[in-house]
């Protein structure tokens, strides 16, 4: 019918200008992947002029509802926009190294910067987004380029946040690259609140760039350079992992630091379920994404010191263990050898360490 109706026209594009519907549909209804409106089959036939043509489509339609044409629409747009878009596969991932190293660097920017959250609950689809300082554009610059790179996605120009923050945001609105994200280890929800891995294609690599395009993020997003007495530069990572034990749990007095902080020399001396609450916290409350990265670090030859620092009661009553990974003095330098840190002001900030030393 579409083919006899085109031939009135001469192609199925002049067709398409002559009903007003896009070229695609036209194509569609004829290869059968797309069900036709009863307007727009009258409109076919009439152009047609077959009236054999006409008696066998009366005998065989099937009428659906609008209800039905619309979820059925909704299934062909997810699949055009999936064919859009480039997710790596397992194979692509162990043979093409570049590949292999930017997306290394994307989910440890989501894991470190960002975030994967439920857009729509209805349908269960996720979306992603990414958060930077006002000042780190360089960084989001770097992380724009590697969607480009790897999912052939553009987050676009960065965005300032609704609340007021000094900072700059990007999203990734599909739910495909999300999906593709959970499946390497980016949990939807509260980071913080879980045990959370680097995915195994990258804790098992032995590609040393691998390990460094999937360490630059954490680097950049989650670490600090201070400068000590001596005047060498250090460098530490903090992670946040939130706790089941609230205040009843593990009462303290106002401390040092501050109301709502229980430093690591107090913690020894506090009990919590029979033992002291330093050796507890460490037991059931590892930041086991930290200790992966420190595992990555390990295996560039640096010798990262991975500790509980303190403890933080957040507004919910709950305590969250603040983990520190921290780079010795020594091995400092190497971290801007190795291409570690990508961020202009931390690289500075070594660099006139390093001046002061010498």
């Amino acid at each position: 019918m579409v083919e006899k109706a085109a031939a009135k026209y001469g192609n199925c594009q002049e067709l398409a200008k002559y009903l007003n519907i896009p070229k695609s549909s036209v194509h569609y209804y004829r290869i059968g992947r797309l069900t036709m409106p009863v307007s727009v089959l009258n409109q076919m036939l009439q152009i047609a002029g077959d009236n054999g043509l006409e008696d066998r489509i009366a005998n065989r339609g099937v009428t659906k509802d609008r209800t039905w044409a619309n979820e059925y629409a909704i299934s062909v747009f997810r699949e055009m926009c999936r064919d859009k878009l480039r997710l790596p596969t397992k194979d692509e991932l162990e043979n093409d190294d570049e590949l292999r190293r930017k997306a290394a660097a994307i989910v440890s920017y989501v894991l470190a910067e960002g975030s994967v959250w439920l857009q729509k609950e209805k349908w269960g689809e996720c979306a992603v987004n990414i958060t930077f300082a006002a000042h780190e554009t360089d960084l989001y610059d770097h992380f724009r380029s590697l969607c480009k790179d790897v999912f052939l996605y553009d987050i676009g120009a960065p965005q300032k946040p609704g609340n007021g923050a000094v900072a700059i945001r990007g999203f990734i609105y599909s739910r495909f690259v999300a999906e593709w994200l959970i499946a390497n280890g980016v949990l939807p929800g509260e980071k913080s609140a879980r045990d959370m891995h680097l995915p195994r294609w990258v804790r098992h690599s032995s590609d040393a760039q691998t390990l460094i395009a999937s360490l630059q993020p954490w680097c950049d997003g989650e670490g600090s350079i201070a400068l000590q007495k001596h005047g060498n530069p250090t460098f530490t990572l903090v992670q946040a992992r939130h706790t089941h034990e609230c205040f009843s749990d593990l009462p303290f007095t106002p401390a040092i630091k501050g109301p709502r902080y229980i430093l690591k020399s107090d913690l020894a001396l506090l009990p919590l379920h029979g033992a002291p609450a330093l050796n507890s916290l460490t037991a059931l409350y590892r930041s086991t994404i930290l200790q992966d990265v420190a595992c990555l670090f390990c295996k560039l030859g640096f010798n990262p010191k991975v500790q509980l620092s303190s403890l933080y009661m957040k507004n919910d009553g709950y305590w969250s263990c603040q983990w520190k990974l921290r780079i010795p003095s020594f091995e400092t330098r190497r971290l801007l050898e190795l291409d570690l840190i990508r961020q202009e002001r931390k690289r500075r900030q070594i660099l006139i360490g390093t001046y002061k030393i010498h």
